[in-house]
């Protein structure tokens, strides 16, 4: 793993602060665990960690830092358009998705100007073009990352009793399923039947879940009941990845209620 922090070091600490500010699944209502856009930008970089070191043996030149840093920058936009979720794209028209990345397009134009030109030898603009067009690997793989972060913050929320958050938990399923056809760049790593965060289709087998496994949930989350494993590969590992790279903050993210009773 890169050494993340020290490339944030080079931010001034007014984007932690105003990322910090944004929050997460603003389509829900109530959001038991509702996390920041901040937490959000290192969940997708851990994520590519794990992806980068498969990726880099499949695809000739990957370049796993620029995938890395790409990941901790995917969403600056949204300091300036505020978060835009999948669930509202979804019902967008034609017209309406072009004003969104007319929007997007100004606001890294913005930033561009307010941030470090370069990040650890990358253009900080270019950068924050390719979050925007997907149009390299490295882009690809952060946006895949960013689907499985968003799907595991849903199942999250199911599974410490908020139901509200199990439409986007079968939004995001048949989200991920799509990724392989909508970039074909990509299409190669889902190859790799053997990693769990990838393939979530043969994952997802609902006759695998039983009730009795589940009797500790649907309750807020303990330091103890949050390290107990589910048939959710996907989550499981994104757990883990939490609370490996944040340690007591991590726990902390998992298990401290925010909103709710």
């Amino acid at each position: 793993m890169i050494n993340y922090k020290s490339i944030l070091a080079s931010f001034p600490k007014n984007r932690e602060e105003k990322l910090r500010a944004i929050k997460r699944y603003s389509i829900t209502e109530v959001f038991f665990y509702r996390s920041s856009l901040w937490h959000h930008s290192l969940r997708v970089m851990f994520i590519v960690d794990v992806l980068a070191e498969i990726s880099k043996e499949i695809f000739e030149g990957f370049d796993t830092q620029k995938a890395s840093i790409l990941a901790l920058v995917h969403d600056d936009a949204e300091m300036i358009t505020g978060d835009v979720q999948l669930g509202h794209k979804q019902i967008m028209t034609g017209e309406q998705l072009a004003e969104v990345e007319r929007n997007e397009m100004a606001a890294i134009e913005v930033l561009s100007g307010e941030f470090p030109e370069m990040i650890e030898g990358y253009k900080y603009q270019q950068l924050l073009l390719h979050a925007l067009h997907k149009d390299c690997i490295e882009a690809q793989l952060v946006s895949y990352a960013d689907k499985v972060d968003a799907y595991s913050e849903a199942m999250h929320e199911v599974l410490g009793g908020n139901i509200s958050g199990l439409r986007s938990v079968i939004g995001y399923v048949d989200t991920i399923r799509s990724i392989k056809q909508k970039y074909v760049l990509l299409a190669p790593l889902f190859e790799r039947k053997d990693m769990p965060l990838l393939n979530i289709g043969l994952r997802t087998d609902m006759r695998r879940v039983h009730w009795k496994n589940y009797t500790h949930l649907n309750k807020p989350y303990t330091s103890e009941s949050i390290t107990i494993e589910t048939e959710f590969s996907f989550y499981n590992t994104w757990k883990d990845l939490v609370l490996k790279n944040l340690g007591q903050e991590g726990m902390q993210i998992l298990t401290e209620q925010v909103e709710g009773n």
